[in-house]
């Protein structure tokens, strides 16, 4: 995973967070994308992303929110068991990891 956040913004400026979610596995995976942080961010900083992730159709996803304060803001990306989401409901569960995120700080002055 590959994440893209300035490290520097004004207050109110709009900020885009960019994911890229790739993997080697040869089958595909259900993946929920969402963002934390240790500051309440209003608006599409909250949406989640649920998609199916193939070796051959790595996925980007975007977020674009403003934030009035510094904030810690952790991209995570969860790999989970849902219908509907893969062609013909075909993915596999890791056993050892399921969750997968990066920490970066944002600096809001």
């Amino acid at each position: 995973m590959d994440v893209e956040l300035p490290k520097k913004a004004t207050a109110n400026e709009e900020v885009t967070v960019i994911l890229r979610a790739a993997t080697q596995f040869r089958e595909c995976m259900v993946i929920k994308s969402y963002l934390k942080s240790n500051v309440s961010i209003e608006g599409a900083f909250n949406y989640q992303y649920t998609s199916c992730l193939c070796e051959d159709y790595p996925r980007t996803f975007y977020w674009d929110f403003q934030a009035n304060s510094t904030a810690k803001i952790t991209t995570v990306i969860d790999v989970v068991r849902v219908l509907n989401i893969c062609p013909e409901d075909k993915a596999v569960i890791p056993i050892e990891a399921n969750r997968f995120s990066v920490t970066k700080t944002l600096t809001i002055g």
